[in-house]
């Protein structure tokens, strides 16, 4: 599989970056990515947006391990499977960042802006 970091998915990791309680996201992110490459499909997937067959955006939960919680409080990636082999991570939010936490039309125009490139 091929992973591509999205531009909003990059502004949200260096925002929380910048935050000294999330000083390992890298590391977090790996874990999933790790997965992905090797075609587990994890996470939930999101029936609600109602994207073109053969698509699909699903909702991973990661645990934060700067903050040494588990995954329930840690964060949470949106991504989006183009194809069977191509993958765009959207977006990554903190479960305690409730203005952070991303709408169905948001995450439709972050879909919709990688479609029309």
């Amino acid at each position: 599989m091929e992973i591509t970091w999205s531009k909003y998915f990059t502004a949200d990791v260096d925002y929380y970056r910048k935050k000294k309680k999330y000083t390992k996201i890298n590391k977090d992110i790996l874990s999933v990515v790790a997965e992905l490459k090797v075609g587990n499909l994890i996470g939930d997937k999101l029936e609600n947006l109602h994207l073109d067959e053969g698509t699909a955006a699903y909702k991973v939960r990661v645990a934060n391990s700067s903050a040494n919680v588990g995954k329930s409080n840690g964060f949470r990636i949106i991504y989006y499977l183009a194809l069977k082999d191509e993958i765009y991570l959207l977006t990554i939010y903190s479960k305690k960042d409730d203005d952070r936490i991303p709408t169905d039309a948001t995450i439709m125009m972050m879909i919709k802006n990688i479609i029309d490139g």
